[in-house]
């Protein structure tokens, strides 16, 4: 039966995608776009992180009036205050861009994706937090897709932070008006990395879920960058260990930096 799923979803993809011309470029530069070069990242699953799924998925980032939600390990989050998240370019045939109404909610849970529930609201172990609501675009893409090429990135406009000790389910209510196909990198339950599942319900308003299964897409969750350091303004602000508040490697290298403008710390 899951198999039977899995099948369905890419032959929504093969019967429906568009050939296009797109020039490729580099999603890793999507993600520092809008998130910046030193934002902490995780690839979830974890085992995906250095690795392509296998499946390709439009759910539910694709498929108008849906409800939506996937488990991930809480262990493999890398930093618990969450402001994005990036979705995976894995594309067999390449499509237009898509123009989508999506409402993101994250919260903790217990469950995992050996046990993750048909009801929606129960899988919930507090209330979750609606980190963005509204459109989207799903950036156009030629076909076949690389494990950096975390393409179509969506910046919250509330940021989620991390219960430690609980994994989180990432919710998506998709209310666009149409379906096109979107897909993007999935990971499917006969692969052993594949520690998340899924439920989802083709109702915007369901509460229960028509389908769990194992296997989901491959999300890379973003962090705010750390603060930068403030620059020292008087050579005497290096003394008695002040250099390290400055992020510098010893007292000279400081007053180098007062005194020249040469900044060493990389």
């Amino acid at each position: 039966m899951r198999k039977s799923i899995v099948v369905a979803f890419c032959c929504l993809v093969a019967a429906c995608a568009e050939p296009t011309s797109v020039t490729r470029h580099s999603a890793d530069l999507s993600v520092k776009k809008f998130f910046g070069a030193a934002a902490p990242e995780a690839a979830l699953p974890s085992g995906y992180a250095t690795m392509m799924g296998t499946i390709s998925q439009n759910f539910p980032h694709s498929s108008r009036n849906l409800r939506y939600q996937q488990v991930f390990m809480g262990s493999n989050i890398v930093d618990p205050t969450i402001v994005g998240m990036c979705l995976r370019r894995n594309d067999p045939f390449g499509t237009a861009d898509r123009v989508k109404t999506l409402t993101v909610r994250l919260g903790p849970t217990t469950l995992d994706y050996t046990n993750l529930g048909a009801t929606f609201d129960a899988n919930y172990s507090a209330p979750p937090t609606e980190v963005f609501s509204g459109e989207v675009t799903v950036p156009a893409t030629a076909a076949g897709g690389e494990v950096g090429d975390f393409d179509f990135c969506i910046p919250f406009t509330q940021e989620y932070t991390h219960t430690s000790g609980s994994n989180v389910i990432l919710e998506v209510v998709n209310t666009s008006a149409t379906t096109n196909v979107a897909p993007r990198d999935a990971c499917a339950d006969f692969q052993p990395e594949c520690t998340t599942s899924q439920a989802f319900a083709q109702s915007s308003a369901a509460t229960v879920a028509t389908s769990v299964l194992r296997g989901g897409l491959i999300v890379k969750f973003v962090s705010p960058e750390p603060p930068k350091p403030v620059d020292p303004a008087e050579k005497e602000e290096c003394f008695k260990g002040g250099w390290s508040t400055f992020h510098f490697k010893n007292q000279g290298q400081c007053v180098r930096f007062v005194e020249t403008g040469e900044d060493s710390r990389g």
